[in-house]
């Protein structure tokens, strides 16, 4: 967890010096997202701890990349403010409905989209990498508007980036926006039946 946690920050300081170095300590840090849960699950050493400190990762790095893509793409700022305002607003709003009710957040949904989303993996880990990969080929493509992919060098990462990242991580906002809805259920029920106690 910390490994990652210095990772993202090294990656934000020399964003605009080296984007190269950056980018490289960037996805160490996603990377580690992908081992972390993994090994505590293995070693069982998974902790509430743990657990907040990955979601808690995962949003700021998240955070950090959009506002970094707002300096980059000015005229798109809006654009990626916003994307930070709906990650943010859906993630705290779900992990609160879910600490209020004892439920893990990806557990017993009432939406049936939720349910489907998390229940079809490949759809989840779709959507989950192709935002993180739209994110950070806006970047390469910020400094290098025409590369290529190295093993199919007539396919240009700008294609790849409008026709496989972006569909998956607009879907992603489309869920979020979905968890913010089903956590604001989740919360009126917990408040209506806290109103019914004290009214008893």
């Amino acid at each position: 967890g910390y490994f990652r946690i210095a990772c993202m920050w090294s990656s934000f300081y020399y964003a605009q010096s080296n984007y190269k170095l950056a980018l490289v300590l960037y996805v160490l840090n996603f990377a580690g997202d992908l081992v972390d849960g993994f090994a505590a699950r293995l070693f069982n050493q998974s902790s509430n701890y743990g657990a907040t400190l990955d979601m808690v990762t995962d949003r700021v790095s998240t955070a950090g990349l959009c506002a970094y893509l707002a300096v980059l793409y000015p005229d798109d700022a809006f654009a990626y403010v916003s994307l930070i305002v709906i990650d943010v607003f859906s993630h705290w709003f779900h992990m609160y409905a879910s600490a209020k009710t004892n439920q893990h957040h990806k557990d017993n949904q009432a939406n049936f989209f939720l349910q489907w989303y998390y229940g079809c993996y490949p759809l989840f880990g779709y959507c989950c990498l192709a935002q993180e990969f739209y994110y950070l080929a806006k970047w390469i493509l910020r400094f290098e508007p025409n590369v290529a992919l190295p093993f199919a060098p007539d396919v240009t990462l700008d294609v790849v980036c409008n026709y496989v990242f972006l569909p998956g991580m607009l879907m992603k906002q489309v869920v979020n926006f979905a968890q913010w809805w089903n956590a604001a259920a989740m919360l009126a029920v917990v408040d209506a039946e806290a109103a019914q106690k004290r009214a008893k």
